[in-house]
C-alpha cells in the first residue's frame, strides 16, 4: 500500500513550530482569567492547529488530501486572527468595544464567512480554481476571486491588531508598554512572511512562509509571558492599584523625568499621560523645584500653592524609591489637590478676625470645622501611606520576581527583607487607621490621660514599641474641653511622626502641671533627623503649631539623627478653665 505522507524538510520545520506553539498554549492557558487571557489563549489554541494542518498539508502526497488539510488550516488560521484581535483590543484597554453587539457579531461573522466559502469550495470553485503541482511535493492552490475577500477580511483583522498593540505600546505603564511593543514585534514577523507569499518575492512557488515563521512569533510570546510577565498578576494588579487611586501618583528617575503617572494626576496637571512621560516635572511644574532640589534621601510631606487664573493648592508627599545595592533610583510623588479646603481655612480666618466681639462662637465653629478636617485629614493621611506601602510591595515584588528569575537569591533575600519591612510598616499604618476613625476624641468630657493611654494600647504597645504616660498634677481633669482637646491631638500628631518615620522603641509622654504652667513633652529614641533639612516641617508639623497657638503656647522640636526626638509645648494657663 503506497505511503500517503512524506516528511519533507518544510513539513519538519512547521512540525518544530507547532511544537513551540503548543508550549505557548500551555503556558498561556494558566493565566487564561488574566484580564484578556482567555482570548490570547483560545488564539494560541487555534494557531496550534492551523500550523499543525498546515505541516500534514506539506507532508501529505494525495492531493485530495492536501486540499483538505488545506481547508482545516482555514478553521485555524481565520478563528484565531477574530481571537488575536479581540485581544489586542482588550490589552489596549478598549474592553468596552467588545461589549457592543455589533463587535461581537463582526468578529463572528467574518471567520464563520470565509470558512464557509473554503469548506464549501467544490461547490463554487471561488476560493481555488485548480491546483498545479510543481515537484517536492508541493502542490500551488490557483487562487478564484473569493480569494480576495479572504484576503482582504483576514488583513482587515491584522490591522486592527497592529493598531491596538501600537497604541497598547504607547500608552499605560512601563510594564504595558514593553509587554505592547514586544507583541507587536511578534506579530510584524508572519505579516511580512505573509506578503512574501501573496507577492511570490522570494522566488520558492507554493511556499506560504507565514506558518513557518510563526515559530520566531512563538519564541516572542514566550518571551512577553516569561520575561514581560504577559498575562501575569503583578503588571496587572499594579496598573488596578495605580489607576484606581483617588490621589495623583507620579513616578520619576534621578534625574527628576516622569517615568510613570496615573490617570488622576494627568487630569490634574491638565496634560495627557502620554505626552508627560520622559518630561522634566520641574519644567511641567516650575514650583516643585523647590522641594525637588532638597536631599533625595528624605521623605517630604508639605503643601503646594500653583498661582495662575485661580489659585490651586496641593497636598503632597515625596519618597525617594530605593533599589537594594544600587541604592536610590528614583522618587514617587503622591498629592491631592486641596484647594476648597484651604479656601474654607482662608474664609475662617477672615470671619475670626472680623467678629472679634463674637470670639466664642468663631472658636466653637473652628473647634467643629476641626474635628471634621481632622478626621477627613488622618484618613487621607492613612490612606497615602498604606498606598506607598502597596506600592512599595508592588515594586519590590517585581523586583524580587526579576532576580529570581536571574538566580539571583542574595539581592533576592535583600529585596524580601524590604517586602517585609514594608508589610510591617503598613501593618503599622492600617492599625493608626483603625484607631483614629474608632477613638477621635470627640467627648469633650472625655479624660486626656485615659484617651492617650487608650491610643498607645491600641497602636504603639500593640506593634512592639515600650510606651508609657507619666502625669504630674491634676487640673487636667478641670480644665475647659479646648484644651484637652488641643492637648490630645498635639500629642497624637508627635506619636504619629514617632510611628512613622523614627523606627522608635520606646516612647515618653510626660505632662507637668505646676505653678500654673502646663508642660507637655513627646520623647522617642529613634532615628532622629537633621532639623536643619526640616523648614518649616510637613502638615502635621503645621497642625501642632497652630493648636499650640489657640492655647496661647508654643511648640519646640529637638532631634538629631541617631539622638531620638524630642517634642515640647509650654503654656500659661490663666485661661485654663472652662
Amino acid at each position: 500500500m503506497p505511503s500517503v505522507f512524506q516528511l519533507t524538510p518544510i513539513a519538519l520545520v512547521v512540525f518544530i513550530t507547532t511544537a513551540i506553539n503548543l508550549v505557548v498554549t500551555y503556558i498561556s492557558w494558566q493565566r487564561r482569567k488574566a484580564r484578556s487571557g482567555i482570548y490570547f489563549t483560545l488564539g494560541m489554541a487555534c494557531v496550534t492547529f492551523w500550523t499543525l494542518a498546515v505541516a500534514f498539508d506539506y507532508a501529505a502526497i494525495p492531493l485530495s488530501l492536501k486540499v483538505f488539510f488545506a481547508k482545516a488550516e482555514a478553521w485555524g488560521y481565520c478563528s484565531a486572527l477574530a481571537l488575536f484581535a479581540m485581544f489586542a483590543i482588550s490589552f489596549a484597554g478598549n474592553e468596552a468595544w467588545l461589549s457592543r453587539k455589533w463587535v461581537r457579531t463582526f468578529f463572528f461573522l467574518i471567520p464563520a464567512s470565509n470558512i464557509f466559502l473554503i469548506t464549501t469550495n467544490e461547490l463554487h470553485g471561488w476560493i481555488w480554481t485548480s491546483f498545479k503541482e510543481i515537484g517536492g511535493n508541493i502542490v500551488i492552490f490557483e487562487h478564484g476571486p473569493g480569494f480576495l475577500w479572504v484576503t482582504a477580511t483576514s488583513y482587515l483583522m491584522t490591522l486592527i491588531i497592529i493598531a491596538n498593540l501600537w497604541l497598547a505600546s504607547r500608552r499605560g505603564s512601563a510594564i504595558s508598554r514593553r509587554q505592547g511593543r514586544l507583541l507587536l514585534y511578534a506579530i510584524l514577523v508572519p505579516v511580512s512572511a505573509n506578503f512574501v507569499y501573496l507577492f511570490e518575492i522570494d522566488g520558492m512557488e507554493g511556499v506560504d512562509w507565514t506558518s513557518i515563521t510563526f515559530s520566531i512569533t512563538g519564541v516572542l510570546f514566550l518571551r512577553a509571558l516569561y520575561g514581560q510577565r504577559l498575562l501575569d498578576l503583578i503588571p496587572i494588579a499594579r496598573d488596578k492599584l495605580i489607576n484606581s487611586l483617588a490621589d495623583g501618583m507620579i513616578v520619576l528617575d534621578a534625574q527628576n523625568r516622569i517615568i510613570d503617572i496615573n490617570q488622576t494626576a494627568a487630569n490634574m496637571i491638565t496634560i495627557p499621560a502620554e505626552e508627560l512621560l520622559g518630561k522634566d516635572l520641574t519644567d511641567i511644574s516650575p514650583p516643585t523645584r523647590t522641594f525637588l532640589e532638597l536631599p533625595v534621601e528624605h521623605e517630604i510631606n508639605d503643601e503646594l500653592k500653583v498661582e495662575g487664573a485661580q489659585k490651586r493648592y496641593f497636598d503632597f508627599l515625596i519618597s525617594p524609591l530605593r533599589d537594594g545595592p544600587r541604592g536610590i533610583i528614583g522618587r514617587l510623588i503622591i498629592f491631592r489637590e486641596i484647594t476648597d479646603r484651604k479656601e474654607n481655612e482662608i474664609r475662617l480666618l477672615q470671619l475670626a478676625q472680623e467678629l472679634q466681639e463674637t470670639q466664642a462662637q468663631v472658636v466653637e465653629q473652628q473647634r467643629t470645622l476641626a474635628k471634621l478636617e481632622e478626621r477627613k485629614r488622618l484618613g487621607r493621611d492613612m490612606h497615602d501611606s498604606v498606598n506607598q506601602s502597596l506600592h512599595s510591595l508592588m515594586l519590590f515584588s517585581e523586583t524580587l520576581n526579576s532576580l529570581l528569575d536571574k538566580n539571583q537569591i542574595e539581592k533576592a533575600k535583600e529585596v524580601a527583607e524590604r517586602i517585609q519591612e514594608s508589610g510591617r510598616q503598613a501593618l503599622k499604618e492600617i492599625r493608626l487607621l483603625v484607631f483614629d476613625t474608632q477613638s477621635l476624641l470627640a467627648d469633650d468630657s472625655k479624660d486626656l490621660i485615659h484617651a492617650l493611654e487608650e491610643r498607645l494600647n491600641m497602636v504603639e504597645r500593640r506593634v512592639g514599641i515600650k510606651a508609657e504616660v507619666v502625669y504630674m498634677g491634676d487640673a487636667i481633669v478641670d480644665s475647659a474641653p479646648e484644651w484637652k482637646e488641643n492637648l490630645y491631638w498635639i500629642t497624637i500628631e508627635a506619636l504619629n511622626n514617632a510611628l512613622k518615620h523614627s523606627q522608635a522603641r520606646k516612647i515618653q509622654i510626660n505632662i507637668r502641671y505646676t505653678n500654673r504652667q502646663l508642660n507637655l513633652e513627646i520623647n522617642d529614641d529613634g532615628i532622629g533627623f537633621n532639623l536643619n533639612r526640616m523648614q518649616n516641617g510637613g502638615l502635621g508639623m503645621r497642625t501642632m503649631r497652630e493648636r499650640a497657638e489657640l492655647l496661647g503656647g508654643q511648640i519646640s522640636i529637638k532631634s538629631s539623627p541617631g539622638e531620638g526626638t524630642l517634642v515640647s509645648f509650654k503654656a500659661e494657663t490663666e485661661a485654663w478653665y472652662g
